[in-house]
């Protein structure tokens, strides 16, 4: 693992099969180390296209804690608004940005999660042997 988040393209960024085709859904990207977590509702590159920064150990723990239905306490924390959206923001960062999302992109998040969708990809696996 390099000590700087790597820079992501679009194409690193993968959302669950459960997402909506129309560009709704939380996009998780992983790569030497590292995780970032976008909304893709906001334009890739644009100002407002703020990411959730993680190490690969703390999303991982963060996933088990999913899995086990654990995940309080963990690197990223959602949180259901009055509303009915859901914030999600760090709990490592406290200057970190917040991604909202509605009940529909969280619920297909959390079944890739269930699915082990945002697992180490296996593309990952071929590009680090090359």
């Amino acid at each position: 693992m390099t000590s700087i988040s790597p820079a992501f393209s679009e194409r690193d960024f993968r959302k669950a099969s459960a997402s909506n085709p129309d560009r709704q859904c939380v996009r998780v990207a992983r790569r030497d180390g590292w995780v970032e977590v976008r909304d893709d509702k906001t334009v890739f590159g644009a100002p407002d296209d703020v990411r959730l920064v993680f190490t690969e150990a703390q999303f991982d723990d963060f996933l088990t804690g999913v899995r086990s239905g654990r995940a309080t306490g963990r690197c990223l924390e959602m949180l259901r608004r009055d509303d009915g959206t859901y914030v999600f923001r760090s709990t490592l960062d406290h200057n970190s940005a917040e991604l909202v999302f509605t009940e529909a992109e969280v619920n297909a998040f959390l079944d890739g999660v269930n699915r082990g969708e945002f697992d180490r990809f296996p593309a990952q696996e071929l590009a680090v042997g090359a």
